[in-house]
Order: structure tokens, then sequence, then C-alpha cells
């Protein structure tokens, strides 16, 4: 039998199906639920917000890069 992506529940008349984009190709996912379909595609808008910024960091950018180090120390008062 189906199971849902996320909670691994039996699939019912009110099953959602998605084609995922996983980087290499597409993988088609099972949802029991508005609620799971959800869960999930917050779960890996999160992993990949973090997977961008570790990628961003390893590459040996900083904010200090980004916004200058004259703006972060000058304070005008």
């Amino acid at each position: 039998m189906k199971r849902c992506a996320r909670c691994h529940g039996r699939l019912g008349l009110g099953a959602r199906f998605r084609n995922i984009w996983n980087g290499r190709w597409w993988v088609r996912v099972r949802f029991c639920s508005v609620r799971c379909e959800g869960i999930y595609e917050v779960i890996r808008n999160e992993a990949a917000k973090q997977h961008r910024w570790h990628t961003f960091l390893a590459g040996g950018n900083s904010l200090s890069k980004l916004i200058g180090p004259a703006t972060l120390t000058d304070r005008q008062v």
C-alpha cells in the first residue's frame, strides 16, 4: 500500500500527489492530507534555506564583506 511521504500513514481518497525536483531528478511524493503537505513543504524550505546559508558561508563570504567594514564600525553621532 502507498504511504504518506511525511507521516507514513495510509493514503485515502483525499490523497495529494506532487512531483518535486530533488536536484537530480523528479520524485513523486504522496501526502495523506493538506496538513502533511504543508508541513513537508515548510521543512523542505527550511532545509534548503539552511543549506544555502552554509554554502554561502563556506565560500568565504561574511556579512562584513557584504555590508563593508566601514559601515559596521562608523557611527555618526
